[in-house]
């Protein structure tokens, strides 16, 4: 029997949990990225029967045939041909965009493929109630609403952002978030606060310091963007120095896509591991240090001239 699927979410999590639906309890799983693989590879795995003709998924990532302007033809004409005359594959590719009025689409349409488009608000309604439940974690619709806002609607986001609430207190408040958030009218600055600090513009990073506190955002915000920036830089780095490529470091970190891996992998150029393992120790004596009585913004400041 053949299956193809178009598939396209903005969110990682809804996307996977999507795939995972879809394999079901297959266990022969082929990836590819056509970032790094051609179409001709794609083909010819997904053209091979194993000795036992055992149920097989072939998942394509990062394709650009069924969205945007370019034609691809040389390797839609071979897909196509390949794809019409096989009779039992599943096959999932995972679409940057997908048009239903693009010649390649309605022709895999027209073979049997289904478009599943993942946006809309019931799917990620059902998500975030299944994640809460799963993880004992107690919040109601107005501060999911406030996360969401301060996430600019990313699902991803959203996740990490409550899951980094769940660790201080499992029933996520009103008041918990306004302690512990970036507001998003302040994410620009914090944005730009982050890399000065990364990059050691400190200049820059003490004039987005005094944005930050005049605004209000609270010290303890202003650490756990700093902790997380230093993190992510940490762990990229680790996985690349154990040979993971950035599709499996996207993967295995949850980034929506491998972008924010080579922002990462970029900014970690700067420093070593070492060095990065001592900041995130002294973001934490940090924390403790503002938690405890000490004056955050003196704290803030000196960790700054320290760095």
């Amino acid at each position: 029997m053949k299956q193809i699927y178009l598939i396209k979410s903005d969110s990682y999590q809804l996307l996977n949990e999507r795939i995972n639906e879809i394999v079901g309890d297959i266990e022969t799983i082929s990836h590819f990225s056509l970032n790094e693989s051609t179409i001709n590879e794609v083909i010819d795995d997904a053209g091979y029967f194993g000795l036992f003709d055992e149920k097989r998924v072939v998942i394509v990532r990062d394709v650009k045939y069924f969205g945007g302007k370019f034609l691809y033809e040389e390797d839609t004409d071979k897909l196509n041909n390949f794809l019409t005359n096989v009779d039992d594959i599943i096959i999932i590719f995972v679409c940057d965009e997908i048009s239903e009025s693009k010649a390649i689409t309605k022709r895999m349409k027209e073979i049997g493929a289904e478009i599943i488009i993942i946006n809309s608000k019931e799917e990620q309604s059902k998500y975030i109630d299944e994640y809460c439940k799963k993880h004992d974690i107690t919040i109601n619709q107005n501060v999911i609403d406030k996360i969401m806002e301060n996430s600019f609607h990313d699902l991803d986001v959203f996740l990490q952002e409550v899951n980094r609430l769940s660790i201080i207190d499992k029933n996520i408040t009103d008041e918990l978030v306004e302690q512990y958030s970036v507001k998003n009218n302040d994410e620009d600055v914090t944005f730009d606060f982050s890399n000065a600090v990364v990059d050691k513009n400190f200049n820059k990073a003490f004039d987005l310091l005094d944005q930050l506190l005049d605004n209000g955002t609270e010290p303890f915000s202003i650490v756990g963007l700093l902790a997380s920036s230093f993190i992510n830089m940490y762990m990229v780095k680790d996985a690349v120095n154990h040979g993971l490529t950035d599709d499996e470091i996207a993967k295995v970190l949850g980034y929506t896509n491998s972008k924010r891996v080579f922002v990462m992998k970029r900014n970690g150029q700067k420093y070593d591991l070492d060095t990065l393992k001592d900041i995130i120790i002294r973001l934490s004596e940090l924390d403790i240090k503002i938690k405890t009585g000490y004056n955050p913004v003196y704290e803030i400041k000196e960790f700054l001239l320290n760095l």
